[in-house]
């Protein structure tokens, strides 16, 4: 899977500053009637070829402090209506006409070094070489386009000068409603400065709950200071996975491990110009974890992917460590987490949650079937199940037998 990504068409959507509502209606009304179109025209170019990556890149103007909760909320949901969309439209996620979708923020103007995440300068001169360029139909959209365009041209890299006869597409754009909302809107208690951050899951079959889980771990990282700071990323070893349903599909821990590395690489990159990769070690494990695989990135950032045996894994093992971020259905695990850390006499991890993606246009709404459906686009089970129903169906129109694709 991340092999496939290398020579994946590209494409970039840039949408411009979201409505002051952050809610799945609101989103939709305003992005929705553009997102369909480039859904469905990327799903049609992937079917039978690589399968497009298609960039999403949002505007983020409101605020020059950081607010976790917002910026997972507004992630959360656009990930979630990207989900939507392409279940209404039978569009998979993974396979045959699948659209990798991949968010980011960036900030309309120019950052400092306090921001966690770039601004649309770094955006326009990434070396990232998308062939294909989307926005929607709207003032604010058109400007934010122009603007994209004169900075990526007028760039002294002689790679992006060459790259600008990117193809442009332009697509229907909604309605944003903007209120003004008090300062405390979105507020929080201010949190601790984190230059060692951990993370864990299976991360098999990367989904949209996978990609939005490691965005935000990436973005609770205090950028101030960036030399010597560490993501860790905790993935389920092979042994602890025998028992899965669909085993045979379950991707292996280096697939798993590339296929989250490259991802991280990519959202690194287009918030910081020096978030490349200097080196890779593959590291002797000292504690009781299994397989280690280090990235060191040019800024000084180090990325720790480790094989995990066990659900706590270097969260009680590397003192270093100051916050934990996890899904909602997992959140007991930070108590657990915690209560190990006490035992020791080290400090509490400081731990954020991520909310759980589902297909529900509200709080109230309760559809049991269009939540089974949605759940199958980022479920790593149902992902397996659906390529070994694939794999089955295939053998079984051609006389053979889909338990020989994986005894041989």
């Amino acid at each position: 899977m991340a092999d496939g990504h290398k020579t994946s068409p590209l494409w970039l959507l840039l949408l411009p500053r979201p409505p002051s509502e952050i809610s799945l209606n609101a989103l939709r009304v305003a992005y929705g009637p553009g997102l369909h179109q480039v859904l469905r025209i990327a799903s049609n170019a992937s079917a039978g070829s690589s399968n497009v990556v298609l960039d999403v890149a949002i505007a983020y103007e409101d605020d020059l402090i950081f607010r976790y909760s917002k910026v997972q909320r507004l992630l959360g949901l656009m990930y979630r209506l990207i989900c939507v969309i392409c279940m209404e439209n039978a569009i998979d996620l993974q396979y045959d006409n699948d659209v990798d979708a991949r968010l980011i923020i960036f900030h309309r103007g120019v950052t400092d070094q306090h921001q966690k995440f770039g601004d649309l300068q770094t955006l326009a001169r990434s070396d990232r070489a998308w062939q294909r360029l989307c926005s929607l139909e709207s003032e604010s959209a058109e400007n934010l386009l122009q603007d994209f365009l004169h900075m990526r041209i007028g760039s002294s890299d002689e790679t992006m000068r060459s790259n600008h006869q990117i193809e442009i597409e332009r697509f229907p754009g909604g309605l944003t409603i903007r209120q003004n909302y008090s300062q405390n809107a979105f507020q929080e208690s201010p949190s601790h400065s984190h230059r060692s951050v951990a993370v864990g899951g299976t991360f098999d079959h990367l989904h949209a709950g996978h990609k939005l889980l490691l965005t935000m771990t990436a973005l609770v990282l205090d950028l101030r200071s960036i030399q010597g700071a560490c993501l860790t990323i905790g993935i389920t070893g092979d042994e602890l996975l025998k028992n899965k349903k669909f085993r045979e599909e379950l991707e292996d821990f280096p697939e798993r491990q590339l296929a989250v590395q490259e991802f991280l690489l990519g959202v690194l990159g287009l918030a910081s110009p020096s978030h490349v990769l200097d080196n890779t070690r593959h590291v002797e494990s000292t504690s009781n974890h299994g397989r280690e695989v280090h990235n060191t990135l040019k800024s000084g950032l180090t990325i720790k992917y480790v094989e995990l045996f066990d659900p706590c894994g270097p969260t009680i093992t590397d003192e270093t460590i100051t916050a934990l971020v996890l899904s909602a259905e997992t959140k007991d695990g930070g108590l657990v987490v915690n209560d190990k850390r006490g035992e020791k006499g080290w400090f509490a991890l400081e731990v954020f949650e991520v909310d759980v993606l589902d297909a529900r246009e509200s709080e109230d709404d309760d559809r049991d079937r269009a939540r089974d459906k949605f759940q199958g686009k980022i479920s790593s089970t149902d992902i397996r199940r659906r390529i070994h129903e694939k794999f089955a169906s295939t053998f079984d129109t051609s006389g053979g037998n889909s338990k020989q694709l994986h005894s041989n």
